[in-house]
């Protein structure tokens, strides 16, 4: 009787440490990438009643910025952050609940998604299961804004999938199923809203459950009949708002390029077989960070080489080896209908599948981008590790619910290998990023460098003229130079961010009525004779030193030109 207690209460305490250890790792190390930036930057242009658009410099007429519509992604991360900045102080407070949140809804679906498995696992299970994915880097590492809100809504989706697939007799004879199917979808679709790469992901649910409806479950057809119906009436409204708000949905009906000799609507299409390749080794980073450094080892860049081969080569064989003896023993017991764990493994690797299917699909179909950013400067999808995140999180479940299967699945030497693998990947997550997570966790949280003393002072009045200049309308911002806090302040308004060289390439500027300027003045550097004369022709006038920001920020005003 106490086992039975003790360990469903240990596997919920369990899950409980592993959500405060990915908010710890969250609140230790935030990302605020360009991507979030600009999605807040429309979010703060749809509380200004302009829509979810960027401001652009209208160089006819600075008073009448441009407002293009974000077509980079769906709308809804910019409608769920509108929503908390109109309750939060902070865009920075605002982002990290939206990851916290994220990061919840995540592990919920992911608990409920192995529920139906816990009699065909070690009691102890869940508890393993969590606590691995709470402390390791991978499958979570690369983990951003709408990746993550993303993958949390499909997950839920993939869940409610899985349990309408293995009800219990008595439960089927008592409902249809059609909340739980239509509540599917929904869910599917809300990734949808979040990232154009979830569009195949969301129909295969309701698809899946039709398949298995009409091969072996016929009360099953009506509900998913009614999830597929539901899921394309709401795709095709959001297909409509991209087509008439939007303009278009970049990822899918563009290609994505910098380069300047091509334009994205001009890309060649074609079949360019080459770029497999540069496919990211999704076996190796379903259990290992890419942000492990071997750059400090001798002939470093051959022994990650080593270790990719030897991590993907253990894990086919445990997939291959544990998954070929899930099949022979559910065919030995003579069923029709698959088991709990093959429906769960059928239902990972789908996931795994899509998602590298459609972005092979779109490596084959267009040329590379050359990017400054990127590894080699030669980028494509299938090379771009956090594409994959969808993969690596199927593939880390589909293993460690092998190596906790009970009875064994696999044969004591292969387990014993997945094991080895698994202490491995956590070994190397203890003794990098998390020992930093535990190093920085009980200090100020690091929002875009704000841990200098004193700064966190300078950033909330940096925010709070930004936040009141120009009565609520973006402000141009002017700058002789580049400092990377003020410019994320600067976005995070919704104002308009000017180079001084672009500011005197399009003398004379021109206006319908008097704008407002804030510009940032580096006070460690004399500025240009044409800065200078640029600020004593509009009369200039200091608004606030932000020494610890090492900024100046003067305020003047552009009037029109007398005719």
């Amino acid at each position: 009787m106490t086992q039975k207690v003790s360990w469903p209460l240990l596997n919920r305490l369990a899950f409980g440490l592993a959500v405060l250890l990915r908010w710890a790792h969250e609140l230790a190390m935030p990302q605020l990438t360009r991507d979030m930036q600009t999605q807040t930057e429309s979010a703060v242009n749809l509380l200004r009643g302009h829509g979810v658009s960027v401001a652009r410099v209208n160089w006819q007429d600075l008073s009448q910025p441009i407002f293009e519509p974000l077509n980079l992604w769906p709308p809804g991360y910019a409608w769920l952050m509108a929503g908390l900045l109109q309750i939060s102080p902070s865009v920075l407070l605002a982002t990290q609940l939206m990851h916290w949140a994220g990061l919840l809804g995540l592990l919920l679906a992911w608990w409920y998604l192995l529920k139906p498995l816990r009699p065909s696992m070690v009691p102890w299970a869940p508890a393993a299961f969590f606590l691995f994915w709470g402390l390791s880097n991978a499958p979570f590492h690369l983990l951003f804004g709408t990746d993550l809100l993303a993958l949390a809504p499909y997950c839920g989706g993939l869940a409610l999938l899985l349990h309408l697939l293995t009800r219990p007799a008595a439960v089927r004879r008592q409902s249809a199923g059609y909340a739980a199917a239509l509540a599917m979808s929904s869910l599917g679709f809300a990734a949808c809203l979040m990232r154009f790469a979830y569009y195949p992901l969301a129909f295969f649910l309701p698809l899946a459950l039709l398949l298995f409806g009409w091969r072996w479950r016929p009360p099953l057809r009506r509900p998913a009949l009614a999830a597929l119906l539901w899921l394309t009436l709401l795709v095709a409204s959001l297909v409509l708002y991209q087509a008439r708000v939007a303009g278009d949905a970049y990822y899918l009906t563009q290609f994505y390029t910098q380069l300047a000799t091509e334009p994205a609507n001009r890309a060649t299409l074609g079949l360019y077989w080459h770029h497999l390749r540069l496919f990211d080794p999704v076996f190796y980073h379903s259990l290992f960070s890419n942000e492990l450094d071997f750059s400090r080892l001798p002939q470093g860049q051959l022994v990650r080489m080593g270790a990719v081969w030897l991590v993907s080569g253990l894990v086919t064989v445990l997939l291959a080896v544990g998954l070929s003896r899930e099949w022979r023993a559910a065919r030995h017991r003579g069923r029709i209908w698959p088991t709990r764990r093959l429906l769960f493994y059928a239902l990972a690797l789908a996931t795994a599948l899509l998602s590298a299917g459609l972005l092979v699909a779109f490596s084959l179909r267009y040329p590379a981008a050359l990017v400054g950013w990127f590894a080699n400067a030669y980028w494509t999808y299938v090379a771009d590790t956090r594409y994959f995140l969808p993969v690596f999180i199927s593939i880390s479940a589909v293993v460690l619910v092998l190596v906790l299967a009970r009875p064994p699945r696999l044969p004591a030497p292969v387990r014993l290998l997945g094991l080895s693998v698994l202490g491995a990947s956590l070994l190397l997550s203890l003794v990098t990023r998390d020992r930093r997570t535990i190093q920085l966790v009980f200090q100020q949280p690091n929002f875009s460098i704000d841990k200098v003393p004193g700064q966190p002072a300078d950033v909330r009045r940096l925010d709070s003229l930004l936040r009141t200049a120009g009565a609520g309308q973006p402000v141009l911002f002017g700058r002789n130079y580049y400092n990377k806090r003020v410019e994320i302040a600067a976005r995070l308004a919704g104002h308009l961010i000017l180079d001084a060289d672009s500011l005197f390439a399009h003398q004379p500027l021109r206006t319908s009525r008097p704008v407002l300027m804030l510009f940032d003045l580096n006070p460690n550097a004399p500025a240009s004779p044409a800065v200078v004369e640029f600020l004593r022709q509009h009369r200039a006038q200091p608004q606030l030193g932000l020494p610890t920001l090492g900024a100046q920020i003067l305020r003047l005003e552009i009037r029109p030109k007398s005719p």
